[in-house]
């Protein structure tokens, strides 16, 4: 029946030791799969033919089994593209995730840079306020009676900037006019 199918029917068909063969195989087996056809209340297929796959006794005995078919050439390029992409996926995942985790790090460091530089800030400004205070005192005891009147007169003015720093120097800014007054 394939071979009249085919258009290969014009020829008379001449492999029967081959059919014999292969008739059992499950690619030759005829596959019922709609009602029976009937033409005249004669039936298109004629079910009594020996040569019928379905009428062998293997066939009664146990169903027929679907093996996968093999992969095709378009579906197994498909399917590697998808695993390589799944695969080139997994690898951006992991850089994304190195990058957090470098991007985290590097946060952390500057971090702990800014802490340092603010202690170090404190540390500096604590030491030129110890230093100006030194520098004050001794401004203060500074004895000027053996000095020439310009000579008093720069320390006495030292003396005053002393004062206001030391006087104002919480409360901010604020009038500091009665230290100019030349009678105090």
């Amino acid at each position: 029946m394939w071979f009249g199918a085919t258009g290969a029917g014009k020829k008379q068909f001449s492999h029967h030791e081959c059919w014999e063969v292969v008739k059992n195989c499950k690619r030759f087996n005829i596959i019922l799969t709609g009602p029976e056809v009937m033409l005249n209340e004669t039936p298109l297929r004629d079910s009594t033919t020996s040569d019928s796959p379905l009428d062998s006794p293997m066939s009664e005995d146990s169903p027929i089994q679907k093996e996968p078919r093999p992969i095709g050439r378009k579906a197994a390029k498909a399917k590697k593209a998808a695993n390589s992409s799944n695969h080139n996926s997994k690898f951006l995942e992991e850089i994304a995730r190195q990058n957090a985790i470098r991007i985290e790090m590097e946060q952390k460091r500057q971090d702990m840079e800014v802490a340092i530089q603010a202690e170090c800030a404190q540390e500096k400004e604590y030491l030129r306020k110890k230093d100006m205070e030194k520098t004050d005192r001794e401004t203060m005891a500074m004895d000027t009676s053996h000095m020439s009147p310009e000579t008093k007169q720069y320390w006495k003015l030292e003396r005053r900037d002393v004062m206001r720093r030391r006087l104002f120097q919480d409360d901010g800014p604020s009038n500091t006019d009665w230290l100019n007054d030349q009678n105090h």
